[in-house]
């Protein structure tokens, strides 16, 4: 009878090795699938916060754009052609130049405006004239053209632009492009 033990304990500790390996081997699996699940969000997030600093930096040019408008000299409506004639970053209502603000090669134009915040980073940005706005009194409407103009509350010495602005991001791979209107009293 203890030869029948000593016979099954040997086949026992082949079986131990062969079970222990392959538990060992689940967990490895179990490990490298959850560190390739913590790698991707890592990513996921990365390119979140890129997104979101790109959109903040566009809104940053956004804001230069319109304090460039609020204090440009523009004396007359008049006078609007001769300043948005299409060159440096500012064109008018009939310019068929106008860049097209998704299939434009924003990092290497030289037709649009540059500013650039205290990291180094850059945005673009361009200003077409549109026209002639009509803001109704109270102000709860804006056109733009002149099919407004019959109203008697309006006000029609208002004009109309269009601001688009791109950045890159910190990175350089997370682009945004926003575009705002803009109107102010000449």
């Amino acid at each position: 009878m203890k030869k029948n033990l000593s016979g099954a304990r040997q086949k026992q500790r082949g079986a131990a090795l062969i079970l222990s390996l392959l538990l060992l081997l689940i967990l490895t699996l179990l490990a490298l699938s959850s560190l390739q699940s913590s790698v991707m969000q890592q990513r996921m997030v990365s390119g979140l916060t890129g997104g979101i600093t790109s959109l903040e930096i566009a809104e940053s040019g956004l804001r230069e754009a319109e304090e460039a408008l609020e204090t440009m000299s523009i004396p007359t409506v008049f006078n609007i052609p001769a300043i948005f004639n299409g060159t440096d970053g500012l064109f008018g209502a009939a310019d068929a130049d106008v860049p097209d603000p998704l299939n434009y090669d924003w990092a290497n134009s030289t037709e649009v405006r540059v500013g650039s915040l205290a990291d180094g980073v850059s945005y673009r940005y361009f200003v077409q004239h549109l026209g002639d706005a009509v803001i109704e009194e109270p102000l709860n409407d804006i056109e733009i053209g002149s099919a407004g103009a019959q109203n008697d509350n309006a006000t029609s010495d208002a004009q109309a632009f269009r601001i688009v602005v791109w950045t890159g991001g910190e990175s350089g791979e997370a682009q945004r492009v926003i575009e705002a209107h803009y109107v102010r009293n000449i």
